[in-house]
């Protein structure tokens, strides 16, 4: 199938983005610790502002991830009260609302960009779009996951409607 193999892509580049980025953020973080105690002369200013543009980056490189193997927090309580039937109808409208935000999401976070070309980060001097690019690169891929995941448990409604 041609979205499973366009879906192996994407996972090998999100994990790709996860894992260099939350290592340049290890990495900026031990400079950060290490100038500061042991070489108390030397101030590296930009380790704070570079190591939070990693952690947004790491974040917007692996929640994607998650979302894909459907492993948020979720508390289930209620729906594991529910008939199967019911909580089906219930998981397809959580999908769709999901859908939904990240569309809106994704939306708004290409204005923030926009608005972020003409602004530089203070000590980094970069376009903060490209800090702001996160937003926009993890709810672009959310919303790619969670499309795939609504077909595929709507395609597992239907089997388990046609079985019963």
């Amino acid at each position: 199938m041609i979205i499973m193999k366009n879906n192996d892509i994407i996972e090998k580049i999100l994990k790709l983005g996860t894992f260099l980025s939350f290592s340049a953020l290890i990495v900026t973080v031990l400079l950060q610790v290490i100038t500061r105690y042991f070489v108390p002369s030397v101030t590296l200013v930009w380790t704070e502002e570079g190591s939070r543009f990693l952690f947004k980056f790491a974040v917007a490189f692996g929640a994607p991830l998650a979302m894909k193997k459907e492993e948020f927090v979720n508390v289930d309580i209620l729906l594991n009260l529910l008939s199967r039937k019911v909580r089906d109808i219930f998981e397809i409208i959580i999908h769709i609302m999901t859908i939904g935000l990240f569309a809106i999401l994704f939306k708004e976070s290409l204005g923030l960009v926009q608005l972020g070309q003409r602004q530089q980060s203070p000590t980094l001097g970069i376009p903060m779009s490209i800090a702001y690019s996160a937003i926009t690169i993890a709810s672009f891929f959310i919303l790619i996951y969670g499309v795939i995941n609504m077909y595929r448990y709507i395609q597992d409604f239907m089997k388990r409607g046609r079985e019963a």
